[in-house]
């Protein structure tokens, strides 16, 4: 003897499916989504950092942003979206990190030679400012980010200026 089904147990697993296929055809499209916004985020960014100075005071940043955004625009270009939406938020992040440390070690030049014309700093501490720049320079050379940023304040704080 057959048995009966009720019509809810039939409807219900098709239901379940259709919704599982549907959230999953969501999901699938928003990663594969080109990252327009990623990628002129970074651009923005890598632009910021050139026009604070970031090839004389930050190069090795600056250049590992310009390194990540042509290679997000490659994988753009391969259709590789998820590649370039990474490639190019790193890009981004050291762009940022570029035109901090530009930004960080231009104020504290300005703050030494500001503090040099009008003689408000004793020789000592403007000698110590000015070595703690040289400091901040090398570090940035070197890519060390944190430190270069602690020590153009700390050469900033040296001559005078406040914060």
């Amino acid at each position: 003897m057959p048995v009966a089904r009720c019509p809810l147990t039939v409807l219900l697993p098709a239901a379940v499916r259709f919704v599982f296929l549907a959230l999953l055809f969501l999901f699938l499209a928003a990663c594969a989504s080109a990252p327009t916004q990623e990628m002129s985020d970074a651009r923005q960014s890598v632009e910021a950092a050139l026009d604070a100075g970031a090839d004389r005071y930050a190069a090795v940043n600056l250049r590992n942003a310009e390194e990540y955004l042509r290679k997000a625009e490659r994988e753009l270009e391969l259709r590789f979206f998820s590649r370039a939406r990474h490639d190019a938020i790193v890009a981004r992040s050291e762009a940022l990190k570029a035109r901090d440390v530009a930004l960080a070690i231009k104020a504290a030049q300005e703050a030494i030679d500001a503090a040099s014309e009008t003689g408000s700093v004793a020789p000592g501490a403007l000698a110590r400012a000015r070595e703690t720049l040289r400091k901040a320079l090398a570090a940035a050379e070197r890519g060390r980010t944190k430190r270069a940023l602690e020590l153009a304040a700390e050469a900033r704080r040296l001559a005078g200026a406040d914060d």
